[in-house]
This record gives structure tokens, sequence and C-alpha cells, in this order.
């Protein structure tokens, strides 16, 4: 493992995004890497928020569309963050903290289809609210502030 993290790091990709001077390398990539985050994790918590009472005049069925914005924030975040891998896969990629990062995007993610499942069914037009429903959203909340807060503290490994 430790040789394939040093031969991932060593790629011309990686070295240029990590050594490179230009804003176009690394600090656009963790940008992008924000940016999906902000789709991500806003579109997530509008949801459980609506989900939790608050902003109650918001139509849930029209917060089915959040689920497009979301996955695509997914998405630049996935790319974003294995070219920020790459760049620093030895110092990083073996350590507690990345995988339960990790684990703990992943099972945002899971909560994220749970709700949909639960809430959105088949029929996005009648959205129902549950007790489960309600303990998915707060529980998606504190997964997510726990992956953020993870993905912060590795900057100071």
């Amino acid at each position: 493992m430790t040789q394939w993290l040093a031969t991932l790091e060593a790629t011309a990709f990686a070295t240029w995004l990590r050594e490179s001077s230009t804003i176009w390398a690394y600090p656009a990539v963790l940008t992008l890497h924000t940016v999906g985050l902000g789709l991500l994790v806003g579109a997530n918590w509008i949801l459980d928020l609506r989900l939790l009472g608050l902003f109650a005049r918001i139509p849930l069925a029209e917060l089915s569309k959040s689920f497009r914005i979301m996955w695509i924030g997914f998405w630049v975040n996935a790319i974003s963050g294995a070219m920020l891998f790459a760049a620093d896969a030895t110092t990083k990629g073996s350590t507690m903290l990345f995988m339960g990062k990790l684990g703990f995007v992943a099972l945002g993610v899971v909560i994220i289809m749970l709700i949909k499942r639960r809430v959105f069914g088949r029929d996005v037009l009648t959205p129902a609210t549950s007790a489960t429903a309600r303990a998915l959203a707060a529980t998606s909340i504190v997964v997510w502030i726990v992956a953020i807060a993870a993905g912060r503290f590795m900057a100071y490994l």
C-alpha cells in the first residue's frame, strides 16, 4: 500500500499539482473542492432543516430537485478530492483521520439516499415526513459536520 501511495504521489500530475506556483494548480482544485462541498452539503442541509420543521413555507415537493444539486456537488468533490489526495498520498492516505473522513462521507451519502427513499419514495409530488425522516435529517447534519471537520483537520497533519 505504501509503495502504491508513493507511486501515485510521484506522478507528473501530482507533482505539478503540489509544486506548481500557478493558482490553476492546488488552489484551483482546493477551491473546486470547497464549491462541491457547498453544493452537496448546502443542498442537503436545506432539505434536512426543512424535514426538521424549519422553512415550512418551502413546499417539500420542490426540494426533490435538490438531489440533482447534491449529486453534482458529490462528483465535483469526488474528482477534486482524488486530485488533492494524489498530491499528498503518502502523508494523508494512510491516516485514520482520512479513513474516518471517507467513512463519514460514505455514511452521509447513504443517509441522503435513505432520505430520498423515505420522504419521496416513488412519487416526488406527494412527499411524506415521518419520525424516521426527521431522525435521518438530524443524523445527516451531524455526519456532515464530522466529515467537514475531519477534512479541515487533515490540513494540519
